[in-house]
């Protein structure tokens, strides 16, 4: 897809059409750049660039926050529209897809009479272009996209790899990252052809056993073929960079629950558990340190998570340091989601439960834990966590009296457990109350498949004709 993000932004606010649009931080903060649109790129603007600098670089641009779950709604109807002309569809990204259609020509006419009706798709669907690249291996198909961006259809052949492909940078093949190709250019090796022609000899010396593989991406070979296989992610995480450094750790703590709550969401949406937590600190030196600790089992708790890395917080010593960035993952991930046992800790995953549909319907700030909200100073957020007696609740989520306070009011009891401050929108308005049940054996049978991720296979020689739709 084309700037994605951005066009996607662009499609639900027709009156951004045409405008510079840069999807990540805030103007002022210090986030990074997700995408931005071509009107914005001409400018300068590019992909992880300091939100700061974008700004200097384009201060007409509009900043927007990004809404992954529009994104993941858009791509999901994407993948759908795609295996409606071949169910050979390898997703690499959010954005960019595989497409083998070896078998669709005799329905749908030759690659190129495919591309144009996935182009005219996409854009009668979604209101996106999108660059699509047509070439027998997926190394090929991806420079053919590439260099035809945006809304371009390309097509190289086998004869280009001693053709157009010698003209291109090095770091226009895919695998060749800043560091590879700086140990290239060291050598004196910038464009493909120097690389086609470079002495193995010189390349094993400074790369060993790689050597072989640069060689491969070279000559348009170093890719498998396309793989439909949906592989599961290894971890899930999040972070936050704050807008300025701190060194208080009731705002670190606050901050972390709001990432468990974040990451655990995600986790239970798609199925998962997790067993492994990671917590990741960057300091205002840029210096950063990880430190990891594994679960007795796997969970969907977001308490479970939160505690595991407030203790890995706790032992990290600041020293007078100031914080930039927090983040957490999780790993050792299990499809399992949830097992049946005879004690209460049903109850504590059926107020998940509870409070995972409300953001369905709602949205994702509909309902927030108490305490994860602790952005300023003057105003003191009740902690209503988890601890203890899986019968509390999450209350006065995010929900705060003119002074500043957030409300408590746990709630016990044994099987009348309300989510409290559920959509309250005015001081004086009575809290939604959103009763809970208990789950059956097979937790959130509603749980749509995991978000498709990168499938890594080894180099095996590739079918013909698949189109890169990037």
């Amino acid at each position: 897809m084309d700037a994605f993000f951005a066009s996607v932004e662009q499609a639900r606010r027709p009156e951004l059409r045409g405008r510079p649009v840069v999807v990540g931080g805030r103007p002022g903060g210090r986030g990074v750049v997700a995408t931005a649109s071509y009107e914005a790129r001409a400018c300068g603007v590019r992909t992880a660039m300091p939100t700061g600098q974008a700004e200097r670089l384009c201060p007409q641009a509009v900043f927007l926050p990004p809404d992954f779950s529009a994104y993941t709604a858009v791509h999901d109807r994407l993948v759908t529209l795609f295996r409606g002309y071949t169910d050979q569809v390898e997703v690499v990204s959010i954005d960019e897809a595989f497409l083998d259609v070896t078998g669709s020509r005799r329905l749908f006419g030759p690659p190129q009479a495919i591309a144009c009706r996935i182009q005219q798709a996409v854009h009668r669907s979604e209101d996106i272009t999108c660059s699509i690249g047509i070439g027998p291996t997926k190394l090929l198909d991806k420079l053919a996209a590439t260099i035809n961006k945006p809304a371009g259809i390309g097509e190289l052949t086998e004869a280009d790899v001693h053709g157009k492909l010698r003209d291109l940078p090095v770091r226009d093949l895919w695998g060749v990252g800043p560091a590879t190709e700086e140990r290239l250019t060291a050598l004196g090796i910038t464009t493909v052809a120097l690389l086609q022609d470079a002495p193995l000899s010189l390349l094993t010396a400074a790369f060993g056993d790689s050597a072989h593989a640069l060689r491969r991406l070279a000559l348009g070979h170093g890719l498998s073929a396309v793989h439909p296989r949906v592989q599961a992610p290894k971890s899930v995480g999040s972070e936050v960079t704050f807008a300025q450094d701190t060194g208080e750790r009731v705002q670190l703590h606050a901050t972390l629950l709001s990432l468990a709550d974040q990451v655990m969401t995600r986790m239970r949406r798609h199925g998962l558990s997790a067993r492994t937590v990671t917590l990741k600190v960057r300091f205002s030196t840029f210096h950063t340190i990880t430190r990891r600790t594994t679960l007795p089992a796997a969970t969907v708790s977001t308490r479970a998570v939160h505690e595991a890395a407030a203790a890995l917080l706790d032992q990290v010593e600041l020293h007078g340091r100031l914080v930039r960035l927090v983040g957490l993952s999780v790993g050792n991930l299990h499809a399992k989601a949830f097992q049946l046992t005879l004690d209460d800790g049903w109850k504590e995953t059926a107020l998940y439960e509870s409070v995972d549909r409300v953001r369905a319907k709602y949205g994702s700030r509909s309902i927030r834990l108490a305490g994860a909200g602790l952005t300023d100073a003057g105003g003191a957020a009740a902690v209503g966590l988890l601890s203890g007696a899986a019968d509390e609740v999450i209350a006065g989520a995010g929900l705060t009296d003119a002074g500043g306070v957030a409300a408590a009011g746990l709630l016990s009891g044994a099987a009348d457990e309300v989510i409290a401050g559920a959509g309250q929108s005015g001081a004086g308005g009575a809290a939604a109350v959103a009763p809970l049940r208990r789950p059956s054996p097979t937790w959130m049978p509603e749980t749509p498949a995991p978000r498709p991720a990168r499938v890594v296979e080894e180099p095996r020689l590739p079918l013909p004709g698949p189109t890169a739709v990037c």
